[in-house]
């Protein structure tokens, strides 16, 4: 609240007042987590326990093996396998660039994983959030507990 009243934020939208003040969204913080417990588990430095393994890529540096989930599964059960630590972890180690999966002391990892700007070059707006704003779409609407929209009574 301090920061957004002293540096004259007010009135601006959530994702510009993150831009504006150089953080990460709650949503970027926990990606950054699971990819700093993941180069833990490369490392050995945490038990894993989950089974997750790494493979040497030539050019795109150690990719996580991304389990296999079976394709006759429930959607639901597609949902939760989606979900889970030992999927999202593994897709998200492989989103960062090659030279930062060799990176070998953790301090290191955690400087240019945040402080050269990975997390922030990579778009914070969500994309429907996005779209929703360009279109304009999203005033005068609400949803019902069926999830359906209808337009709100002035």
């Amino acid at each position: 609240r301090v920061a957004i009243t002293a540096g004259g934020l007010q009135g601006t939208h959530y994702w510009d007042r993150l831009k504006a003040l150089k953080l990460m969204s709650l949503q970027r913080r926990r990606e950054r987590y699971i990819i700093l417990q993941m180069w833990k588990l490369l490392h050995c430095t945490t038990p894993n326990d989950i089974g997750v393994k790494f493979q040497e890529k030539n050019r795109h540096g150690l990719k996580a093996i991304v389990p296999k989930l079976v394709k006759t599964s429930l959607q639901h059960n597609q949902s939760l396998y989606d979900a889970s630590f030992a999927v999202l972890g593994p897709r998200l180690w492989n989103t960062i660039p090659a030279h930062l999966t060799r990176v070998a002391d953790s301090e290191q990892f955690k400087i240019q994983l945040t402080v050269t700007n990975y997390f922030f070059t990579i778009p914070v707006t969500p994309r429907l959030l996005d779209t929703l704003a360009r279109t304009r779409c999203w005033t005068g609407i609400k949803t019902n507990q069926g999830g359906r929209t209808m337009p709100m009574a002035h």
